[in-house]
């Protein structure tokens, strides 16, 4: 009789949490967003809160840490033009499985840069989508009409979105003529009028300190890019203002640089810095002060130590070569300190800063790996150069 009891209480208190929205409303935000896209299903009227933006929104906000988004996968993609299926995913959760794309109809996709949820990309024919991997959700947005347009020797574009601030996002497009060399302009694209404001800020660049404009990071409302020289710029989106940077590096390897990475990590800018060498193991790690006005040495990492901890690495195999396809900065849930991140010879190694020891992240299993060759199984060593896109798991509306 106590059983047939419980189980009438129970069916009933289900059946008034169904019926009341509002219950429903707080018990879905508390549910991991992967959950939530799988019982869109189960109602209509659970499928209509799931997909309101405002609900969208607030379930975002509600699951972030330390007033930051956390991601949980890395999309590792090379250099260059690829069909959108093509990339390898470094889950950094156990559960972390990123959507394909093959529900965007297009067959060259470029991936230019991952902010908070959303993927800036592009396809060969110089349209530009946005979207979010999670919903499966996409919008292609079209350039503005300018008749400069058909002149251009140089076309960047960035793309700022913080949803904990704002649900809306904004597209920053750079572009330099072939009559106006080294002079650039800036358009502006916002989501919420769906409208681009041109040429809101026209500029120059020095050309004996080049600023790498096709490779923005967005960090604490503003979109930076990677400068050679003394100097570099960023924009800040809110007050429509351009600012430079210091780039100056109170320490260098007696070697030139082979390659910079700029990358941030709960609202501090990271910048690593490889170097040409006979053996090209090394690289130095720097952070940007709060203030803007220097950058601090952090460390020097070796990957021959890492190669110590994992003697399957093979590494520094080729001279002059690069020893590693890539660097990227990341954060984790439990710790405030970033974590260096190196993929090489197929394997996916992480610097933990607080322990000072390397440990292996992933390892992306047998076939043609990041970090190796495509020309014989005694090859090892990338010449390209390799990107990582964090992917957040939201569901931020387009």
């Amino acid at each position: 009789m106590m059983k047939i009891s419980m189980m009438f209480y129970s069916a009933s208190a289900a059946e008034k949490i169904a019926h009341n929205q509002d219950l429903l409303t707080l018990i879905l935000l508390r549910l991991p967003t992967k959950s939530l896209i799988k019982f869109k299903c189960v109602s209509k009227l659970w499928r209509l809160i799931i997909s309101d933006p405002d609900f969208c929104l607030s379930h975002t906000r509600l699951h972030h840490r330390h007033g930051f988004l956390s991601p949980t996968a890395l999309l590792l993609k090379g250099d260059r033009f690829t069909p959108p299926s093509e990339f390898s995913i470094v889950p950094l959760k156990h559960y972390s499985k990123v959507p394909f794309f093959h529900y965007i109809n297009y067959s060259d996709v470029k991936i230019l840069q991952s902010c908070n949820g959303l993927l800036l990309c592009e396809s060969y024919r110089r349209s530009y989508l946005v979207c979010n991997p999670t919903t499966k959700a996409f919008r292609k947005i079209y350039c503005p009409s300018n008749s400069c347009y058909n002149f251009l020797s140089r076309f960047c574009v960035s793309l700022a979105f913080d949803p904990l601030r704002s649900p809306d996002y904004k597209i920053i497009c750079i572009w330099e003529s072939y009559r106006e060399p080294c002079k650039f302009n800036l358009d502006l694209y916002s989501s919420k009028t769906g409208s681009w404001d041109l040429s809101i800020i026209t500029f120059e660049v020095d050309e004996d300190e080049p600023v790498e404009l096709n490779h923005g990071v967005f960090c604490n409302g503003r979109i930076h890019w990677c400068g050679y020289g003394n100097e570099s710029l960023f924009f800040d989106v809110e007050n429509k203002r351009l600012e430079t940077m210091a780039m100056a590096l109170p320490v260098q390897m007696d070697a030139p640089e082979e390659c910079r990475y700029l990358g941030e990590s709960r609202g501090v800018l990271y910048l690593a810095v490889t170097y040409c060498m006979p053996v090209c193991l090394e690289l130095d790690i720097f952070e940007m002060a709060r203030d803007y006005s220097q950058w601090i040495w952090k460390k020097r990492l070796n990957l021959g130590d890492a190669v110590k901890a994992f003697p399957e690495l093979e590494l520094g195999c080729v001279e002059y070569g690069p020893g590693f396809s890539g660097v990227c900065m990341i954060g984790s849930e439990e710790e405030e300190e970033a974590r260096a991140v190196v993929w090489a010879d197929g394997k996916i190694v992480s610097f933990d800063f607080r322990e000072g020891a390397w440990k292996m992240l992933y390892d992306l299993g047998p076939g043609i790996k990041i970090g190796s060759l495509y020309l014989g199984e005694d090859d090892h060593l990338h010449y390209e150069r390799f990107h990582a896109y964090q992917y957040f798991e939201n569901l931020s509306c387009l």
